[in-house]
C-alpha cells in the first residue's frame, strides 16, 4: 500500500515539477503584423520572440506572390529580435513572411504570416470614394501551428494531475479506513 503511494506521489512532483521544462519558445509580435494591409511598403521586418536568439541560425524570407524573394540576405539579430530589411521597390501584392530560428535554449522556433500592400485608392472629387483603409494590427502572432495544441496539452496536463490527486486521497483513505459497520448482532448463528 505504501509502495503504491509513494509511485502516485513521485509521479504527481514529476509531472508538476516538469512545468518549466515544457515552456516553448515563440513567436510574440510581428511589425508588420499578421494579415496586416499597409498603404505603403514597410523598410524591415521585425519579430519578436519569447526568448533570445542565436544569430548564427536565423533565417528569415519574405516572398511575394510570384516567389519573389524581398528580404536581404542576412538578418540581424539583437536578443529576442530579428530584423530583415525589404529591398527598395516592394510592389503591391501580398508577402509571406517565413522564419526558421533557434533560442538560445536551443528550441528551433518556425513558422509564416502573410501580409498585403495595397495600393492607396485616389479620391475624386464628387464620386464619394475614399482612401483605402488600413487594417488594425492582428493580435501577437506566435507562428507556431501548434498553439491550440499547447494549451490542450496543459488542460491535459492540469486534468491527470487532478485525477492523481484523487486517486491517491481514495487510495491513502480505503487503506486506512476500519470497518466500523461491523455490529456484533449481525453476525450469523448456527
Amino acid at each position: 500500500m505504501k509502495g503504491l503511494l509513494g509511485t502516485v506521489l513521485i509521479g504527481l512532483l514529476l509531472l508538476l515539477g516538469g512545468g518549466t521544462a515544457g515552456a516553448h519558445s515563440e513567436l510574440v509580435s510581428s511589425t508588420p503584423a499578421a494579415d496586416s494591409i499597409l498603404e505603403s511598403s514597410p523598410a524591415a521586418v521585425e519579430l519578436v520572440f519569447n526568448q533570445a536568439i542565436q544569430q548564427q541560425f536565423a533565417t528569415v524570407k519574405v516572398v511575394a506572390a510570384d516567389g519573389g524573394q524581398w528580404g536581404e540576405s542576412t538578418p540581424t539579430v539583437a536578443g529576442e529580435r530579428v530584423q530583415i530589411a525589404i529591398r527598395a521597390g516592394l510592389p503591391v501584392g501580398d508577402f509571406t513572411v517565413g522564419y526558421r530560428v533557434v533560442s538560445q535554449d536551443g528550441h528551433p522556433i518556425s513558422g509564416s504570416y502573410t501580409f498585403r500592400v495595397a495600393s492607396p485608392q485616389i479620391a475624386h472629387p464628387g464620386i464619394g470614394t475614399t482612401p483605402a483603409s488600413v487594417t488594425p494590427p492582428a493580435a501577437p502572432q506566435s507562428g507556431s501551428a501548434d498553439d491550440g495544441d499547447n494549451m490542450m496539452t496543459t488542460w491535459t496536463l492540469a486534468a491527470a494531475v487532478a485525477g492523481l490527486v484523487v486517486g491517491a486521497i481514495v487510495v491513502v483513505f480505503r487503506g486506512t479506513r476500519k470497518d466500523t459497520n461491523t455490529d456484533p448482532a449481525d453476525t450469523k448463528h448456527s
